[in-house]
């Protein structure tokens, strides 16, 4: 409470926001779910979820997890198709929690707005990676290998498309390379420690971009066989493919990686502009100098330097995009903030400071009130 408001106190007490919503996405069924389910529940909330139609058998475990675990009054699992999620956009919720596309994320704003229902979106986008002259750019191709093609590339904050310094190019392709022999082998689409794309909808998408990619820009550097029996694609990359072409279009979700190189820091930073604010912009970099340009260049939801994908394990950091990459935060603190209603209360228990303020205006109280402001303000 501020010394002129002496006389009182003050407060703020977090308050649940009520029913809330999780629509939550295929990539990550469980954890996706789970996650917005703690914060919800933790302020106070009920909490009915929605998992992804495209994974049926991982949301049949998860709604017989939350009936064993839960009253069905405090939480509950509803399974079904769009046709499901449609219906319960129309009904009357206090903060919807969505985790999936930009598009999608639209559509849920606007079903939200018919009740000025608060929502989070976390969505996705195009997360760069910039590699400059000064990182180690064999150990941040191995790190950028790893983060990217985690999960078959099917991950919201993978990195999309990488920027490398023309003279660390033949260094980084060295390092994705060997990552990505020493993880899944000569034949990552044979390996059964490399994920499969979610269905064959996504598989068809992504190698329909592969073959566009392969014909407007030659064969990858790596990688790009594909098993339609397993739906699996091997790790592809692209060196200096077209920047009009079907890698730039889209956010890639999957396994195939476009690198360009660059001279001057300012190439990729244009480009980065050029697009929608991503949820991450990567940077590899001994250069505090070129670090903070980076960071004070973009608009992101966050920045990582020389790691990929691991910010997202540290609960002590929000997690969210901005714009088209996304609405609130969660994760920790964050998220339980995230479903609360933060409710200010002022106590009066002495004299009031009105007094000093209602009319009438004598000379008194005139240099009293000036004498207050020259002291306090």
């Amino acid at each position: 409470t501020p010394l002129p408001l002496f006389g009182s106190s003050s407060y703020t007490q977090p308050e649940p926001k009520g029913n809330t919503l999780v629509i939550a996405p295929w990539n990550y069924p469980i954890f996706l779910s789970l996650h917005p389910l703690c914060s919800s529940y933790a302020a106070g909330n009920t909490v009915l979820i929605k998992p992804s139609e495209h994974t049926p058998k991982t949301s049949a475990v998860l709604a017989e997890l939350v009936a064993d675990i839960f009253k069905p009054e405090e939480v509950s699992v509803v399974t079904g198709g769009i046709d499901v999620s449609s219906e319960l956009l129309k009904k009357r919720f206090d903060h919807i929690f969505f985790t999936g596309s930009t598009a999608v994320g639209k559509i849920v704003m606007e079903a939200a707005s018919k009740y000025l229902c608060s929502v989070t979106l976390e969505l996705g986008g195009k997360s760069p990676t910039i590699v400059d002259e000064t990182a180690n750019a064999f150990e941040a191709g191995q790190r950028v290998a790893w983060a990217k093609f985690t999960n078959a590339g099917q991950i919201c904050i993978a990195p999309d498309h990488i920027y490398v310094h023309a003279r660390k190019l033949e260094d980084f392709k060295r390092g994705v390379a060997k990552v990505i022999v020493q993880q899944y082998g000569e034949d990552p689409a044979e390996s059964k420690d490399y994920v499969s794309v979610v269905n064959e909808g996504h598989f068809k998408r992504l190698s329909n971009m592969l073959h566009e990619a392969t014909t407007e820009s030659g064969a990858p550097f790596i990688g790009g066989t594909t098993n339609a029996m397993n739906r699996k694609i091997s790790p592809a990359v692209f060196i200096n493919p077209s920047k009009d072409g079907a890698l730039m279009k889209e956010e890639i979700f999957g396994p195939l990686l476009p690198v360009f190189s660059y001279t001057e820091l300012q190439e990729p930073l244009q480009e980065i502009n050029s697009r929608e604010h991503p949820l991450v912009v990567y940077i590899y970099s001994k250069s505090k100098r070129n670090i903070k340009a980076i960071q004070q260049g973009t608009r992101a939801g966050a920045t990582a330097v020389n790691m990929s994908l691991l910010q997202i394990a540290n609960n002590y950091l929000p997690f969210g995009g901005t714009g088209h990459s996304g609405i609130g935060k969660t994760n920790g603190h964050a998220g339980f903030l995230e479903f609360t209603n933060t409710r200010s209360a002022f106590y009066q228990w002495g004299f009031p400071a009105n007094k000093l303020l209602a009319p009438p205006y004598t000379s008194g109280k005139a240099k009293l009130v000036q004498r207050l402001i020259k002291n306090l303000f």
